[in-house]
């Protein structure tokens, strides 16, 4: 099917009739959600045509569920652990460049790791986005109300958002927004967010109605709510943050929280796609039509899946052989060494080598060797040139270079 901007071009006469076909069709998705475009005197309702394409896009999503959840059960535990870390440091990272907030890579994984080691870094910056992506693993729900949405605009967007463009409402924003194409030169305006207050919080309860609708497909509501979401831009800044947030949340209730985690690192990943759905949907010539904003949504989606199973698939062919390389190794000579030396290969393939505390491996270990044979244990490992310290309050080990060299 081609999607109606297309139709728009390819045959202008038919164009009309073609669209009201669409629209009118008996199995046409009807949203009750509406869109004036910028400059353009007339309101669409957004409808979503099913096809066949579609269907195989969204089968493609579960089966990488799947697939994800299969993987990161294979996972042993120190690589578990770091994983998370990985997962929530590299989904904040891209909504971060998105949203062109300036962080580092490292800065994130630190606060991370804190967090998830020992809930230590309250007073770290995006220690706030991080729990809340960390909450979302687990207990977070859904928004139900406006001061939901509120909330959790509050908890994503700490400490990154300017105080001039914070809400000056009693949710959102009051005054009026405007969104520019993205890299234009001429700083061409594209999209008017909804004007006051009032309509603001209207759309959004209307939003969140729709959202609820389990008669309609989980990831086609996940879809549009995005989009109607940067429709509306209830706020001044941080709208695409929190609505790929809000996306997230949904997704969790029914897939795995890798996938919900894989929506801001696809977005990343085809940003050119991402930014051009929504400005082809804000379209008059589009008359609302939802299927070219879902595919595109979609793919993305499958892009930040595939880009994480990527990433395991490699890491764990990595670990295996690093197990392989421990199990033949001669001068490892008793359990409590090979051990030691998988849980740090674990740390080095998952862990960027961050280095694990030795009182932490001796309680991983714990298979009755006392803490005096574990000392010596660790000296030995230390002096044959297989572990290095690398702190000493506490003490902390990586793996040395030389045994680097044979993974």
């Amino acid at each position: 099917m081609m999607y109606l901007h297309k139709v728009f071009y390819a045959d202008k006469k038919n164009f009309e009739s073609i669209y009201k076909n669409r629209f009118d069709f008996e199995e046409t998705l009807r949203t009750k959600l509406y869109i004036k475009p910028y400059k353009h005197d007339r309101s669409y309702e957004l409808y979503y045509v099913y096809n066949q394409k579609t269907t195989k896009l969204m089968d493609r999503v579960w089966q990488n569920d799947m697939l994800l959840a299969n993987l990161e059960s294979k996972l042993p535990f120190i690589a578990k652990r770091a994983f998370l870390v990985e997962i929530i440091s590299g989904e904040l990272q891209s909504t971060n460049e998105l949203e062109g907030v300036r962080s580092s890579k490292r800065e994130i994984v630190e606060t991370t790791r804190k967090l998830v080691a020992s809930g230590r870094g309250r007073h770290e910056r995006f220690y706030s986005m991080i729990n809340s992506y960390l909450l979302l693993k687990d207990s977070l729900e859904v928004p139900k109300d406006l001061k939901d949405v509120r909330k959790i605009y509050d908890e994503i967007t700490a400490g990154e958002i300017k105080e001039s463009d914070r809400p000056d409402g009693h949710y959102f924003r009051k005054e009026v927004v405007y969104v520019q194409k993205k890299n234009a030169v001429d700083g061409e305006i594209i999209h008017r967010g909804i004007l006051g207050e009032e309509r603001i919080e209207s759309k959004v309860r209307r939003l969140l109605d729709f959202m609820s609708d389990d008669t309609v497909d989980l990831l086609l509501r996940i879809a549009i709510g995005h989009y109607y979401f940067g429709y509306i831009h209830p706020f001044y800044d941080g709208n695409g943050r929190v609505s790929r947030f809000i996306g997230s949340l949904y997704l969790v209730e029914k897939y795995n929280y890798l996938t919900a985690m894989s929506l801001a690192r696809g977005s990343w990943i085809r940003k050119a796609d991402y930014y051009k759905a929504f400005s082809t949907t804000n379209l008059p010539q589009n008359r609302g039509e939802m299927n070219g904003f879902v595919d595109s949504f979609l793919k993305l989606l499958v892009a930040g899946q595939e880009d994480i199973i990527d990433y395991l698939n490699k890491n764990l062919e990595k670990l295996s052989r690093a197990e392989e390389c421990i199990d033949q190794d001669n001068g490892l000579g008793t359990n409590f060494k090979k051990t030691v030396m998988f849980f740090l290969s674990q740390n080095y393939h998952f862990d960027y080598n961050s280095g694990i505390e030795r009182r932490e491996l001796i309680n991983f270990i714990d298979d009755g060797v006392s803490e005096y044979r574990a000392t010596q244990e660790f000296e030995e490992l230390e002096k044959d040139g297989y572990i290095k310290r690398i702190k000493n309050r506490p003490i902390t080990y990586v793996l040395d270079t030389s045994f680097m060299g044979k993974l």
